[in-house]
């Protein structure tokens, strides 16, 4: 986990936190918005032989078709290949959604990057502990339900 402040744009940290991820993990896929759209990236992500699910923006890659890209109403057009990968995002950005509105990340008081790297730590805990309390009483249902456990 890569904790930075508000202002610094995230493209910056990426190929620092993939790399770093790489080390514990062998992705097969590296899912991304238009956003992290680099070369640098790609290739980082290629190097550790993973495939890099990043569609173009519009300004990129201009006049190539079969390439990964998504239109103003968010739909994927491309390869059916990657808009299936791509579709999988979905689901990593619920679990920022619930770190952010359930356990507490948008709403704190805490000043500095040491303070805030901690709680934020411990919010991905939470979650990960409420899975497993899920699986633990047999009822995973309420596997991404931080409230029910709570009580």
């Amino acid at each position: 986990m890569i904790v930075v402040s508000a202002n610094e744009n995230e493209k910056k940290h990426s190929i620092s936190l993939f790399t770093k991820a790489s080390e514990y993990v062998k992705p097969k896929k590296l899912l991304a918005d238009s956003q992290y759209s680099a070369v640098n990236l790609r290739e980082t992500a290629l190097k550790s032989r993973a495939l890099p699910v990043i569609p173009y923006p519009r300004n990129q890659q201009v006049g190539i078709r079969g390439i990964l890209r998504v239109d103003r109403k968010f739909r994927s057009h491309g390869h059916q290949k990657f808009r299936r990968a791509y579709r999988k995002r979905v689901a990593v950005e619920r679990v920022f959604s619930r770190l952010k509105n359930l356990a507490g990340l948008t709403q704190h008081n805490l000043r500095g990057i040491a303070k805030v790297t901690f709680h934020s730590q411990l919010c991905a805990l939470i979650m990960l502990l409420t899975a497993q309390a899920a699986i633990n009483t047999n009822n995973q249902a309420k596997a991404r339900s931080i409230r029910y456990f709570a009580n």
